[in-house]
C-alpha cells in the first residue's frame, strides 16, 4: 500500500522522468495547490487516514501533477456530502482558471452541470442525442430525453403531494442492433419514422444540435 504522496510522485516520475526526491517535492506542491493543509505531513498519509473530501482533493492533485491540457472528471462528487461536493466543484473550477486546464465533467447530476459547465453533451444508449450551451440547454431542451431528465429533478415548487415525474421504460440493451431512435420506446413524441430510422444530430439553433426527428416540436412543448 502506497502513501498518498508516493502515489502522486509515481505519476510524476512515469511522465516526467523526475528523480524520486523531486517527484515527492512535486507531490507536496500539488497537495498545497488543492488546499490540503500541512502537505509536508500529508504526503506520508495513507488513503484510509484521510476523509473522503481530502482523498478526492488528492486525486485531483494527482490528475494535475503533470500539467495536462484536459482533466476528465468522471462523477467527481459521488459519495460526498453536499457541503464537500460544493467545495470540490469550486476547487476544480478555480484550478481550471489558475492552470489553464480544460475540464470535462461526466455526471448524472444536472445541478453539477448547471453550476460548473459551459457546454453540455447529452448521451443516451451510447449516442450523443443533444449538445448545446448550458444556458440554451436548460432554457430550450430539444430532445425528449433531455426534457425528461429535467422534469424528473425534484422541485420544491411542485409541492409535496405531486408525484415526481419519471421517464417510463428502461434503457435498451446494446447487445443487439437498435433500429430507429433508441429513445423511441420511451418517448411521448415518437411517431413511425422514429421507430424506423435513426435520426442524425442536426442543428436546431445557434451552436445547438439534437438527434431527434421532432426537435422543434419538443422545444415548443
Amino acid at each position: 500500500v502506497y502513501t498518498v504522496g508516493r502515489q502522486i510522485a509515481e505519476a510524476v516520475q512515469i511522465h516526467t522522468k523526475a528523480s524520486r526526491p523531486a517527484a515527492m517535492k512535486k507531490a507536496e506542491e500539488m497537495l498545497r495547490l488543492v488546499r490540503i493543509a500541512d502537505p509536508e505531513r500529508r504526503v506520508n498519509n495513507y488513503p484510509h487516514e484521510m476523509s473522503g473530501g481530502m482523498r478526492q482533493r488528492a486525486m485531483i492533485a494527482m490528475a494535475l501533477a503533470c500539467s495536462p491540457e484536459l482533466l476528465i472528471a468522471d462523477e467527481p462528487t459521488t459519495a460526498l456530502d453536499v457541503t464537500i461536493q460544493a467545495q470540490i466543484l469550486r476547487l476544480i473550477i478555480d484550478l481550471k482558471v489558475r492552470t489553464g486546464t480544460a475540464v470535462m465533467f461526466i455526471t448524472h447530476d444536472l445541478g453539477v452541470v448547471a453550476e460548473t459547465c459551459q457546454r453540455v453533451v447529452v448521451m443516451y444508449a451510447g449516442r450523443i442525442v443533444e449538445q448545446a450551451s448550458v444556458i440554451d440547454l436548460f432554457a430550450r431542451p430539444a430532445h425528449p430525453y433531455t426534457q425528461g431528465l429535467m422534469r424528473s429533478v425534484p422541485d420544491r415548487r411542485r409541492g409535496r403531494q405531486r408525484r415526481l415525474p419519471e421517464i417510463p421504460g428502461i434503457v435498451p440493451s446494446l447487445r443487439e442492433p437498435i433500429v430507429g431512435c433508441s429513445f423511441a420506446p420511451r418517448c411521448p413524441f415518437a411517431i413511425d419514422i422514429c421507430r424506423d430510422k435513426t435520426p442524425a444530430l442536426r442543428d436546431v439553433g445557434s451552436e445547438h444540435a439534437a438527434a431527434c426527428w421532432r426537435a422543434e416540436e419538443v422545444m415548443g412543448a
